[in-house]
């Protein structure tokens, strides 16, 4: 497959970035510049996300994706382990490349895949909710984003306080959810049935932070700790949603830099 659209910035031991469904590497914006005064940042966009095509005649799996990203990490030369921070569906992935010995450390951040029974409905709706008003504002992002209001409503699930997302930056992930439907889909059907499971060996270590303005993963459905090794580390990002880096930048690097020094 086509090599992954990645950046890189700073130096030092490297940290590996990974956004979560629906957005691209564009979410890590604001912690990139404090990150890279420590270590060399290089943040991806999955296959089907931003400026990664999803290939033809391929079967969405965990497997093929984890797989896919053994392979980019070291086309792009990043000797494994490595340490990666990710958010939701990138905090999902971070955590399967440590079950697979890919990972040094691991910053978790909101993520999803810790669940029992599949991606609880509700969520599923949110998504597709989500893609529906992606279209109806397609062409016109930005006019439509310059309103506090629908700014607000438009990204409620995601920030606490979405008014603090640039109205650029803010059409710029509107855009990018529209146009990743044709990889999110295969996405959603596969996470309806299957979670993060067969933790409990990962020997490196796990750090999970969740927001305490998070309105995506529900505390009842959506955070299950019992496929996760006895020795994480759990901590509360106040004042985040769903994506933190937007509501607390310098908080968010720090989770980071700490879970991963």
């Amino acid at each position: 497959m086509s090599d992954w659209y990645r950046t890189e910035w700073g130096s030092g031991r490297t940290l590996v970035l990974l956004h979560g469904g629906g957005a691209t590497s564009r979410t890590w914006t604001p912690v990139l510049d404090q990150l890279a005064m420590q270590r060399h940042v290089v943040a991806f966009d999955f296959p089907g996300f931003g400026r990664t095509p999803f290939p033809d005649n391929v079967e969405f799996t965990t497997d093929w994706l984890l797989g896919a990203f053994a392979d980019q990490l070291a086309d792009a030369g990043i000797r494994t382990p490595v340490d990666i921070a990710g958010n939701s569906m990138g905090g999902w992935v971070a955590l399967e490349a440590a079950k697979r010995g890919l990972a040094r450390s691991v910053v978790a951040l909101g993520p999803a895949g810790l669940w029992r029974n599949g991606m609880p409905p509700l969520l599923r709706a949110k998504f597709r909710a989500g893609l529906v008003g992606a279209r109806l504002a397609r062409g016109r992002e930005a006019a439509v984003l310059r309103s506090k209001v629908i700014r607000t409503v438009a990204f409620s699930q995601i920030a606490r306080q979405p008014s603090r997302i640039p109205v650029a930056d803010a059409a710029g992930m509107l855009r990018e959810f529209d146009l990743c439907r044709t990889a999110f889909e295969p996405i959603l059907r596969v996470a309806k049935t299957v979670g993060f499971t067969g933790g409990h060996a990962i020997t490196t270590p796990i750090t999970v932070a969740y927001n305490s303005s998070e309105r995506m993963l529900q505390l009842r459905t959506a955070r299950d700790r019992s496929e996760l090794p006895a020795h994480t580390r759990w901590v509360e990002l106040p004042g985040c949603g769903h994506v933190p880096m937007w509501d607390a930048p310098g908080l968010v690097a720090d989770t980071i830099l700490l879970g991963t020094q």
